[in-house]
């Protein structure tokens, strides 16, 4: 089956997720985007002559022939696209978050459950190969009970001007965090409530800076586990950090980030150590996987179920921390 995909949105992401295309030996039909100077630069990094390019969306959808859609726009920027390509039948990877709030979230779901489409939310950091093998061992009960997990985000960047705006990209929590908000689903479970704290202490001399720049949270789990997440945009310039560990009855695990961490086994006398270190790209990884899905007509390992349930935990915190922190049920 030669599988065939448009992109829309031509920016970073809609370029990486093109060249990962071309490497798989997947073919772009087609490319969508607003900036004419973002389909020119999209189209001279791809391998292909014969993508056509598209500045709206609605006639690429209309026009064009193709199975799956990488949706990379940012949070402001989606409108509905998700559920019109639903409609028409489309396979559709999209970027996290998957919207602004979860009510838009839930008629995404019911879009896909209607269509019978496959969907894949671009968690990469679910398919760095240290956290397969915490999976592995939490799938064959080897980890035992989950117990705890701390999750840090870092960084000092002002980005693009759309994310320093709050109701363009949904703050920090929403846009970046929110990649430790689901794998802490991915690795404890379901979360039952949350408490959260955030503000901006660093930036209030820029302008139209509205997202919060130090945030957190902690969480109760219906497992019995907890979990404790920070963030913030005031630390090392040109450093994006995620860094988590996560506490299990039978082994504690620090990771560096998705692909490196130290596992330590505590259910003997004298603890062991194993070191997972990988170089590998989950972003390509998750970009085989939808094609594979799609070519099996199987479901991929997260769709967009998760990434609505991850939008319901971030949706939480922020909801908690702007009423002071006041303890909320996570839907």
């Amino acid at each position: 089956m030669s599988v065939k995909f448009a992109i829309l949105g031509a920016g970073n992401m809609g370029r990486g997720h093109g060249r990962r295309l071309e490497a798989a030996g997947a073919r772009i039909a087609a490319v969508c985007d607003r900036s004419a100077k973002a389909r020119k630069e999209f189209l001279e990094e791809m391998e292909e002559t014969d993508i056509r390019e598209y500045e709206d969306f609605d006639e690429m959808l209309e026009k064009e022939d193709f199975d799956g859609l990488f949706i990379c726009l940012p949070p402001f920027a989606q409108d509905d696209q998700f559920e019109k390509a639903a409609k028409k039948g489309k396979h559709i990877f999209i970027e996290k978050p998957i919207a602004l709030n979860t009510e838009t979230g839930k008629r995404m779901v019911q879009a896909a459950r209607d269509a019978g489409i496959i969907t894949r939310v671009g968690f990469h950091m679910r398919q760095g190969q240290a956290v397969k093998r915490l999976k592995e061992l939490i799938t064959s009960g080897k980890a035992g009970r989950p117990v705890l997990f701390y999750g840090h985000y870092s960084c000092n960047s002002l980005h693009t001007p759309w994310w320093i705006q709050v109701d363009l990209c949904g703050g920090q929590i929403f846009e970046q965090a929110i990649h430790l908000y689901d794998m802490c689903r991915n690795l404890l479970g379901e979360p039952r409530y949350t408490c959260g704290i955030m503000n901006n202490l660093c930036h209030g001399n820029i302008p139209r800076y509205t997202v919060e720049d130090v945030s957190a949270s902690i969480s109760g789990f219906s497992n019995g586990a907890v979990a404790s997440i920070t963030a913030n945009n005031c630390e090392i310039p040109g450093q994006w950090n995620g860094i988590f560990r996560a506490v299990y009855e039978h082994v504690t695990v620090d990771f560096e980030d998705h692909n490196h961490a130290v596992f330590t086994f505590t259910d003997s006398e004298t603890p062991k150590s194993e070191v997972v270190s990988s170089e590998m790209d989950p972003y390509e990884v998750e970009v085989r996987e939808f094609i594979s899905c799609i070519e099996k007509g199987e479901d991929t390992s997260c769709n967009i179920t998760e990434g609505y349930k991850s939008l319901c935990f971030v949706e939480a915190v922020v909801a908690s921390a702007k009423m002071d922190g006041q303890k909320m049920a996570v839907k």
